[in-house]
């Protein structure tokens, strides 16, 4: 069990918890980068079947590649890259689309049924790989502006006890509808982009007839040009705060969902209920499933990566990763009294 000793939610109850629980020789709270690698190197090396962790997205995007990173070293040049070892993410986090995947919301109770189970059931998760690192969804654009906008209230407030009290969805909405839709009706800000797949690479556009949703394939390597709110892309259905943002990410395997959202900030507040449950199927959203996408915009957008703000960029190409990633399937423990 490997877990960030600093974050919001790893308070002493749940390390008095995982102490209870977890053989100390196998608990590993890292307080700084440094020793989180040190701790994942001792756990590679030592062969553990499956890495238990918690946190948000961003945390379990840090570990994976943390992991990928320190496997490809010990890797001989010829060599073929070792397999991911096999995580187990539990919902200790601000917000957390795996743990909706995976069906992990109990917590530490979750980890002591895994811990006597005889067998741990998983799910297989594509990634998505840009400039060497890997992740599970990405998005450029509004959706970006948002979590910038949240980081920077929350390091706008004096006090721990502020802190605590916007942490998570209530400071998403507090930062939201405060600042990022209210500047996007006063200056509007919908770039304009071009998204394109390579000559020759496969792609389907996701048509939607008579209330089936059907993956049709795509006659250009032009995938979309002109104003966007956000695009996005991602392998597994979850946004956090069990949003279902990607309904087609696992429509077909081996694809990732590329959604191009053309509605405009107002729009999606007052549609905000479709869009939170994965059942808008109207005109401002277009959603395609690919394998390698390029997106080029006019002017620098704010682009994040698993949930965490990354930068300003004018062109991503996304791509995906050659491995899947094996996640312990918690939703069958999660039933179990």
């Amino acid at each position: 069990m490997l877990l960030n000793a600093n974050a919001r939610l790893v308070t002493d109850k749940v390390k008095r918890s995982l102490e209870r629980i977890v053989p100390k020789a196998n608990l590993f709270l890292s307080h700084t980068k440094e020793e989180a690698l040190d701790y994942v190197k001792h756990i590679i090396d030592n062969r553990y079947a499956t890495i238990f962790s918690g946190g948000g997205d961003g945390s379990f995007v840090h570990l994976l590649n943390l992991a990928r990173d320190y496997l490809k070293k010990k890797t001989r040049p010829g060599e073929k890259e070792p397999e991911l070892p096999q995580f187990g993410i539990l919902k200790l986090g601000t917000g957390n689309g795996i743990s909706s995947f995976v069906g992990s919301r109990g917590g530490t109770k979750l980890l002591e049924r895994s811990m006597h189970a005889h067998h741990l059931d998983t799910i297989e998760m594509s990634l998505i790989e840009r400039n060497d690192r890997i992740f599970h969804f990405a998005g450029s654009g509004f959706d970006a502006r948002v979590l910038k906008d949240y980081y920077d209230f929350m390091d706008s407030l004096k006090t721990p006890a502020a802190r605590k009290n916007f942490s998570g969805l209530v400071g998403y909405f507090w930062s939201g509808l405060g600042k990022t839709v209210p500047e996007s009706i006063v200056k509007p800000d919908r770039g304009e982009v071009r998204v394109e797949i390579e000559t020759g690479e496969q792609s389907f556009y996701v048509k939607h007839t008579h209330g089936r949703d059907q993956a049709v394939a795509t006659e250009s390597t032009l995938l979309y040009s002109g104003p966007s709110t956000a695009v996005a892309v991602a392998t597994e259905p979850f946004y956090g705060y069990n949003v279902r943002a990607f309904p087609f990410a696992t429509m077909k395997p081996g694809f990732m969902n590329l959604r191009v959202l053309l509605a405009q900030p107002v729009s999606l507040v007052a549609n905000m209920r479709d869009y939170w449950n994965g059942t808008y199927r109207g005109r401002g959203v277009k959603d395609y499933l690919v394998r390698k996408v390029k997106v080029m915009y006019e002017k620098p957008t704010p682009l994040q990566v698993g949930g965490d703000y990354d930068s300003l960029v004018d062109s991503i190409t996304y791509s995906i990763f050659p491995q899947k990633c094996k996640l312990v399937d918690f939703r069958h423990l999660a039933h179990l009294a």
